[in-house]
Order: C-alpha cells, then sequence, then structure tokens
C-alpha cells in the first residue's frame, strides 16, 4: 500500500512537471507558428504525458490490479467456503430438527403408551380393591347376621321361658305345686334308695 502512495506521489509530481513545461512551451511560442505549432506542441505534451504515465503507471498499476485480483479471488474462495459451511451447517440443523422431531413423538408415544399401563394398573387395583371391599363388607353383614341371630334366639328364649313360667304359674295352684314337689322328693328319694341297695 506505501509503495502505491509512493508511486502515486511520483507520478503527481510528474505530471505537475508536464503541465507546468507544456505551459512555459505554450506561453514562449510565438504567435506566427500559428496554431499548427500549438497544436503539435499539445500532441506532443499529450504524449509524453500520457506515455509517461502509462510507463511509470503500468507496473504500480498492474500489481495493483493483481493484488485485487488476488483478493477478489480470496474473497471468492473464502465466501465459496463459508457458503459451504453454512451449507452444512442448515443440513446439519434439519437434521438436528428432524431427529428432534422424531424424538418427540417417540417420548408422545412412550407416554401415551405409559399413560394407557398405568391406567390399566389403576383399573387392575381398583377392581382388587373394590372386590376386597365387597368381601369385607359380606363378612361384616354376614358377622352382623349371626350376631343378630343369637340375639334373636336368646330374646326367644327368653320370651319363651317367660311365657312359660307365666302359665305356669297361671295354671299351678299352690296345692298342685305342693304335690309335684312331695312327688319330686318322693322320687329323689326311690332314686337314693335304689342307689344304696346297689
Amino acid at each position: 500500500m506505501k509503495a502505491w502512495f509512493k508511486s502515486q506521489s511520483v507520478l503527481y509530481l510528474l505530471l505537475l512537471f508536464l503541465l507546468l513545461t507544456s505551459g512555459l512551451l505554450q506561453a514562449g511560442e510565438e504567435p506566427e507558428h500559428g496554431s499548427a505549432g500549438l497544436f503539435l506542441g499539445q500532441v506532443i505534451n499529450f504524449a509524453v504525458l500520457f506515455g509517461g504515465l502509462a510507463y511509470l503507471l503500468r507496473k504500480p498499476l498492474q500489481e495493483y490490479l493483481n493484488r485485487k485480483a488476488l483478493e477478489v479471488a480470496s474473497l471468492l474462495e473464502t465466501s465459496e467456503k463459508e457458503k459451504q459451511e453454512a451449507r452444512q451447517r442448515l443440513e446439519q440443523t434439519r437434521e438436528r430438527v428432524q431427529s428432534l422431531a422424531a424424538e418427540v413423538q417417540r417420548i408422545k408415544d412412550e407416554a401415551r403408551k405409559e399413560a394407557l399401563r398405568e391406567k390399566e394398573r389403576l383399573l387392575q387395583e381398583a377392581a382388587r380393591e373394590a372386590e376386597r371391599l365387597r368381601k369385607l363388607a359380606r363378612e361384616e353383614v354376614e358377622s352382623m347376621v349371626q350376631a343378630s341371630r343369637r340375639e334373636l334366639k336368646a330374646y326367644a328364649i327368653e320370651l319363651s321361658v317367660n311365657l312359660a313360667e307365666k302359665r305356669i304359674k297361671e295354671k299351678i295352684s299352690p296345692e298342685l305345686h305342693r304335690k309335684f314337689i312331695s312327688q319330686a322328693i318322693d322320687h329323689l328319694r326311690g332314686l337314693h334308695e335304689s342307689s344304696v341297695a346297689d
């Protein structure tokens, strides 16, 4: 870059020199030469100026253009590499998105299956619990029925005894009562005598 600026400044100085000399030549010419001499001087100045410029600028300009061409080629190569890398990243991202979508679907399917298994397990557990509760209820009812039967039998026996006692009391007079007692005593005496005789 510094060499280019140096060559630019040399060119500007040369151009300034040529312009000054052409101006001096034109100023020093005599009017009799006319416009043909002026034209010839301008052509020579033009040829010298642009010839010198072309000679001086050819090498720096060629280097500058070559450098720019290399920079452009490098930029194109870099941009192509970046483009390829971007395509690869895009493809990798697409693959990741697809694999993520597949993974999400797999997780959803697994969750659905797990939910169905859990539902089935809960239904079976609820059925077992309901059966256990029915069995406990049957046993409780059976136990209550048996207790009620016992109470009912005891009550019936008590009622029967009370009723029988009442009837007996109504039918037995004191005289009949004494007669039963004396018969019972005679019977017991007979049993005692037969046991002693043996």
